[in-house]
Order: structure tokens, then sequence, then C-alpha cells
């Protein structure tokens, strides 16, 4: 390239580029003045700088980092902020326990963001519980299934043959109390099993 040919580039461009083309792009260079693999080596903070610039500056790195200063180590143990919006931090619980506790704790918790981070954006916040309990958690309906399921014939046998080993008379009328009301409901005749009971 010539001294013309620079001089006519317009200011800011690069060199051998129209004005306004690829705007923010790399130029990729020439094949003799890159390493081995054709580009030129950028430092990874020139990659990153400009992304954690936005998220410093965003309302929810803001939010965190406010949740951060306030909450201290013994709250960030059992909770741990998930999401921003509209000015409520919804904030994930390692239990119900927590999220009850901090529910009521939020008003003492704003005030002392206030004072660590003053112009935080969080207003209010709302406290769930963590995802992997509840998961963890035999969903309402199973636990009522399994309640609700008679035993199978078999199984009663089985169990009037263990009750009739308990010594205790009290203990062995009741668990035989217990096996006829389960017969009843299991459509088999209340004696103990046998043909004749």
């Amino acid at each position: 390239m010539s001294a013309g040919d620079r001089d006519a580039t317009p200011q800011g461009a690069e060199p051998g580029r129209a004005a306004g083309s690829g705007r923010g792009r790399r130029r990729k260079p020439a094949a003799e003045d890159s390493p081995s693999r054709g580009a030129l080596p950028v430092r990874l903070g020139d990659i990153l700088d400009p992304a954690l610039d936005r998220l410093a500056t965003s309302e929810q790195a803001r939010a965190y980092a406010a949740w951060a200063r306030a909450s201290g180590d013994q709250v960030a143990s059992g909770a741990r902020p998930r999401h921003f919006a509209r000015g409520v931090l919804t904030v994930e619980c390692s239990s119900s326990v927590w999220a009850n506790e901090l529910t009521y704790l939020s008003g003492q918790l704003l005030r002392r963001m206030d004072e660590l981070a003053p112009g935080h954006p969080v207003k209010r916040f709302r406290f769930v519980i963590e995802r992997a309990a509840r998961q963890e958690e035999e969903p309402p309906a199973a636990k009522e299934e399994a309640l609700q399921r008679t035993p199978a014939p078999a199984d009663l046998r089985e169990a009037r043959e263990q009750a009739e080993g308990v010594r205790d008379e009290r203990l062995r009328a009741a668990i035989e109390a217990a096996l006829r009301a389960t017969s009843k409901e299991a459509g088999e005749a209340p004696g103990d099993g046998t043909p004749g009971g």
C-alpha cells in the first residue's frame, strides 16, 4: 500500500477497508504478519473488559452485589440470588425454613442493603425453595396414592402370621383389628386368610 493510499483512507477506518464496512470486526491479518494459525493473538482482557463493564453496570449485577454485601456468609450458605426483574430479587433458599426466616427478615435485609450499597435497585424480595430440594421430595399426589393402596391378599396373610407371634395380647389385638379393617378394604374375608378363618 502506498503513502497516497493511506492518506485516502477515511479517518478511523483501517487501511484497505471501506468506511463503515464490517464495523466492530477485527481485520484478518495477512499471512506473513501472523503466527502459525493466521490470527493475531488478542489479550483476554481486551475481549472480556467490555462484557464485564456491561455486567457491572447492569441492575441485576448491582442487585446481586448488594445482596452479597448485606446477607453475609451465614445467610449465603443457605440462600443465593437467582433472578432480578422489576425491582424484585428472587432468592433461592436451600430449605423452606430458610425461605420462611428470610421472608420474616426481608425488611432488615433491605435496610442493610441501603446502608452498605446505597442506590441498589432492589425494592423487595421473593424467596423460593431450591429446585433440587423440591425435586427430591415425593410429590403429594404420589404420597396420597401410596396411602390409599390396599395390600395384596398374600401380604395380609403374611402379616397375620407375623401377628400370631406377638406375645402382648393388647398389641396383638390391635394388629388383628387393623388387619381386619384392611382385609375389608381389600375385599378379602376378615379371617386369618385360610378357608375356615
